[in-house]
C-alpha cells in the first residue's frame, strides 16, 4: 500500500513537473493613462484565426493572470465590455475602443500592462528592408472613438453599416506618435499615412507607416517588444499596442569575420 502511495505521489509531482515546463504566465495590471486601474477588463488571448485560446478579467486593482501554453499567438486583446461604443451602455464621454498586442510569443513568463483610453491601434506589425537604412518600418491603423461618434446611431449600433459608412481614421495633422522598444525610446524618422484597401462601397482605413531607428541595446530573446503610443490631438484620445517583433537568425547571431 505505501509503495502504491509513493508511485501515486511520484507520478502527480511528475506531472506537474512537466505542466510547469510546458506553460507559462502572462501577467499585469490594467491601467488607463493617469495610471487608475481599470477593473472588470476582459483579457484575453487569441489564436490565429481570432479565437479564444485563454481569457480572464481583471480584479479590482486592475490586475490580470492567465497561465498558458508555450507558444505564439496572434493577438492578446484587453477591453471593458459595457464600454464599447457599439453597444451603446454608458454615456458617450465614458466609451472606448481596446488594447491590443500582436504576434504574441509565450516563451517565458511575460508582464504585459495594457493601457488604453480612445484610440485603438490595431494591426500593428513591423518589418526591416535589409540592404537600406538600418531601422525598422512599423504599421499602424489607429482608429477613434471620437470620430466614431460622430455618426448617428443608426451607423453607430449597426457593425455592416458601420464598416461601409464609417470612417473612423486619423488624419495625419492630428496623429502623434513615439515607440519604444524593450522600454527604450527610439528616434522616429518618419510618419507616412497610407490607404488601406478593404473592398468595394467601403470608405477604406487610414493607417501610418512609422520609420524608426534601431536599439543600441543587445538582448537575450529571440526578440524585442515594441510599444507603438499614439495620440490623436483632434479628440484628445490617447492609445497604445505592442508587437513582438522575431529577430532573424543573423541577427542574433552573426558571423563574424
Amino acid at each position: 500500500m505505501k509503495k502504491v502511495s509513493l508511485f501515486l505521489i511520484l507520478f502527480v509531482l511528475g506531472v506537474v513537473a512537466i505542466e510547469a515546463q510546458e506553460t507559462v504566465t502572462i501577467s499585469g495590471r490594467v491601467t488607463d493613462y493617469d495610471g487608475n486601474p481599470i477593473d472588470s477588463c476582459w483579457v484575453g488571448l487569441d489564436y490565429t484565426d481570432f479565437s479564444a485560446a485563454y481569457e480572464t478579467h481583471s480584479d479590482k486593482d486592475g490586475y490580470y493572470s492567465l497561465k498558458v501554453k508555450k507558444g505564439k499567438y496572434m493577438a492578446m486583446y484587453a477591453l471593458r465590455i459595457k464600454e464599447y461604443p457599439r453597444l451603446d451602455k454608458v454615456p458617450d464621454e465614458d466609451k472606448r475602443l481596446e488594447f491590443w498586442a500582436w504576434n504574441v510569443i509565450a516563451d517565458r513568463d511575460l508582464t504585459i500592462n495594457p493601457r488604453y483610453h480612445r484610440l485603438e491601434l490595431y494591426g500593428t506589425n513591423a518589418f526591416k528592408v535589409e540592404g537600406g537604412y538600418n531601422g525598422l518600418f512599423i504599421y499602424t491603423r489607429p482608429m477613434s472613438t471620437g470620430k466614431l461618434l460622430t455618426y448617428s446611431k443608426e451607423v453607430l449600433l449597426d457593425k455592416a453599416k458601420a464598416e461601409r459608412e464609417a470612417s473612423i481614421s486619423v488624419s495625419p495633422e492630428f496623429f502623434k506618435v513615439r515607440v519604444f522598444i524593450d522600454d527604450k525610446e527610439v528616434k522616429v524618422n518618419s510618419v507616412q499615412p497610407i490607404q488601406e484597401y478593404v473592398g468595394e462601397n467601403n470608405p477604406g482605413m487610414g493607417a501610418f507607416i512609422i520609420q524608426t531607428e534601431l536599439p543600441k541595446e543587445k538582448t537575450d530573446r529571440p526578440y524585442v517588444i515594441i510599444r507603438v503610443v499614439g495620440e490623436n490631438t483632434e479628440y484628445n484620445e490617447k492609445g497604445e499596442n505592442i508587437f513582438f517583433y522575431e529577430l532573424k537568425e543573423y541577427e542574433r547571431n552573426p558571423v563574424k569575420k
